[in-house]
């Protein structure tokens, strides 16, 4: 192969984990929705709200791409991931003894934390003024700020878009017949885009 093809279809696989983890790409919006409209809608509901949407939907993408605005908007953004069977909350006392009316905080995973810790966080919350921004499966009773949803259209142009113009050797079908084992999951989608790619692009010989 010479290096102009090298050049098309680089050794980097264009679905590898710095491609595509959140905050590599923007967040696709369907319909009218843009992100500056969700921080406001944000602070209409006092900075309180919630992300719904299935495992690999991009929730955390959505955060990735509204993080920003946020800041903008003044608020100080503090993150936590929760984790299943923690019988903790993600954040520590020394966390939650600095937040204040300006501190935005955002859980991923909310609804793994036990009922108790969901009351202290958000008394925790409560008590000092600060914004909460949970992301789950289910709704868990916050304002609605977004359903995140992945069709078989928005797949197929995330994918076209990831991929080098000239590659046809990844097809839309090849994209539908994964969303049909994978269904919303966009995550797993581009797993197996990744082995797809690895498997039949062109080598140097």
């Amino acid at each position: 192969m010479n290096e102009d093809r090298r050049r098309i279809f680089p050794d980097q696989n264009p679905f590898s984990t710095a491609a595509v983890k959140p905050g590599a790409m923007a967040f696709r919006f369907y319909g009218e929705t843009r992100a500056a409209e969700l921080v406001t809608k944000l602070e209409t509901n006092q900075w309180r709200g919630e992300i719904v949407g299935p495992h690999g939907s991009g929730k955390s993408t959505l955060l990735q791409t509204i993080y920003p605005l946020l800041e903008a908007a003044g608020r100080e953004v503090c993150q936590y991931i929760a984790k299943p069977k923690d019988n903790q909350l993600p954040m520590s006392a020394t966390d939650r003894s600095a937040w204040n009316k300006s501190t935005q905080v955002v859980v991923e995973g909310y609804e793994l934390l036990s009922r108790s810790n969901r009351k202290l966080l958000d008394r925790a919350c409560h008590e000092v003024g600060a914004g909460l921004l949970i992301t789950c499966h289910k709704p868990q009773g916050l304002p609605s700020l977004f359903h995140t949803a992945i069709t078989i259209e928005l797949a197929v142009s995330i994918v076209t878009h990831l991929l080098p113009s000239e590659c046809k050797f990844i097809s839309d079908a090849d994209v539908r017949n994964s969303f049909s084992r994978h269904g919303q999951n966009l995550r797993e989608l581009l797993f197996e885009m990744y082995d797809l790619y690895e498997q039949r692009r062109p080598r140097l010989s």
